[in-house]
């Protein structure tokens, strides 16, 4: 079980103790992109570039020697509302593992920004990011434009040659306080260990104000396209209803509905296509004798106050309507004529993915980081596995009904779109002419 120590200045300290000869050890940040300002984004890309240059007390080469010595791995994550520093030790090793971490997240090296801002910036522009990212990135912006949630995690940056060391300290100190952040561990430690040593290293950090969110980001309807005929014969399409939070009641329905629509590779899986027993799959797989999409996959992305749940879909340019059609009238028909069969193989294959991880003590801290900073405790199996089998066909029309079924969607897509249907059909999509 997860067990869970909150330090006087409010810093979390959760550990999840396994059989094992490493640890991994992490902190867990809620602040993001979506903590970004019209004035500082780009920040947080920045910090994650400026965060390998060193800290304050540790210069680059003995930041790297430092992890070196004791054989550790690093891993960096900064996202769109929640921000990561992993390391996996040996379990000797853990001191010098949170003296590491509480160094990177609380003595970042701002000093070096003004030396290092031309190859940051360099760096940003011309790393190559994966279609996916981007088309995800291309989303929020669509749904959420007005909003910081909108605001890109890949690039570009708007105004970031204008970004100076002062806007960095401020992002820094007004988001990564004591209140906001979850050290956490998994592998061999022990609990009252971790939080001596929690103690020693973040005990110092200062509680920041909580930040009201006084309004929800609206979900705006709109279509972001960017049609392309030279960039080669497949379109990239992504298309997302406005869902709900982490802790609505509703957020299991809606795994099941993603697990529902599933996912589906061309030639790539032990059953084809063409013969699966999921719907979707098989009706994209079978369209016109050759199958609509060379891809495709259902999501959902849950935040504090608000999700998205929809669709990423590649396929050939001659195929986008067919690819759009299939897919939208199979998450139409979540609302109607889902059926006792597809929920019970939606939950066996959302329950499966839950549990059959790789069980690594990286990926069991980072689910505890994340649990943690999200619910304030950890979620053990057994109750993910009650909440997943109390969803059943009624429940998933009632959900699919209220959230999708006739409501606003935003898409976007990139490449060549000659066969992309207008807004208006897109939105006529989302509801059944039934006579």
């Amino acid at each position: 079980p997860v067990v869970v120590t909150t330090l006087a200045n409010g810093v979390k300290v959760a550990t999840k103790e396994t059989f094992a000869e490493t640890a991994s050890v992490g902190v867990y940040v809620d602040a993001g992109v979506r903590d970004e300002t019209l004035e500082t984004r780009g920040a947080t890309a920045v910090l994650e570039q400026l965060t390998l240059t060193g800290t304050a007390t540790r210069p680059r080469a003995k930041l790297e020697s430092d992890i070196e010595s004791i054989g550790a791995t690093l891993d960096l994550s900064y996202g769109r509302e929640h921000s990561s520093f992993n390391m996996t030790v040996f379990k000797s090793d853990l001191a010098q593992g949170v003296d590491i971490l509480s160094d990177m997240v609380t003595k970042p090296a701002l000093a070096n920004y003004a030396k290092e801002k031309a190859n940051i910036l360099r760096k940003l522009e011309e790393t190559e990011q994966d279609t996916r990212k981007v088309i995800d990135d291309r989303l929020h912006a669509c749904a959420f434009r007005d909003y910081s949630l909108g605001f890109s995690t890949v690039g570009p940056f708007e105004n970031i040659d204008g970004l100076s060391q002062e806007h960095l300290k401020k992002h820094v100190e007004s988001n990564f306080t004591a209140d906001k952040m979850v050290l956490a561990a998994s592998g061999a430690v022990k609990h009252a260990d971790l939080v001596k040593l929690a103690e020693k290293a973040f005990g110092g950090i200062k509680a920041g104000v909580p930040k009201a969110y006084s309004t929800k980001p609206y979900f705006c309807g709109a279509q972001l396209l960017y049609r392309n005929d030279e960039m080669g014969p497949l379109a990239y399409i992504s298309t997302a209803w406005e869902a709900v939070p982490y802790k609505s009641p509703d957020a299991v329905t809606f795994m099941v509905m993603q697990a529902i629509i599933g996912k589906y590779k061309k030639n790539v899986g032990l059953v084809p296509g063409n013969i699966s027993g999921n719907r979707c799959v098989n009706a994209v797989a079978n369209k016109m004798g050759v199958g609509c999409a060379e891809e495709y996959e259902a999501f959902m992305q849950f935040y504090k106050d608000t999700g998205l749940f929809g669709f990423y879909v590649v396929c050939d340019e001659v195929a986008v309507e067919h690819a759009i059609g299939e897919l939208m009238f199979n998450i139409n028909l979540l609302s109607f004529s889902v059926t006792d069969e597809e929920v019970e193989r939606a939950k066996r294959e959302l329950k499966a993915t839950l549990v059959n991880g790789s069980g690594s003590t990286q990926e069991s801290c980072n689910q505890v980081g994340k649990e943690v900073l999200t619910y304030g405790r950890g979620v053990p199996p057994a109750e993910m596995m009650l909440r997943i089998e109390a969803v059943d066909a009624e429940e998933v029309k009632r959900v699919a009904y209220k959230y999708c079924n006739d409501q606003e969607i935003s898409v976007t897509a990139l490449g060549p779109l000659h066969g992309m249907p207008e807004l208006y059909i897109l939105r006529q999509a989302t509801q059944m002419v039934r006579y």
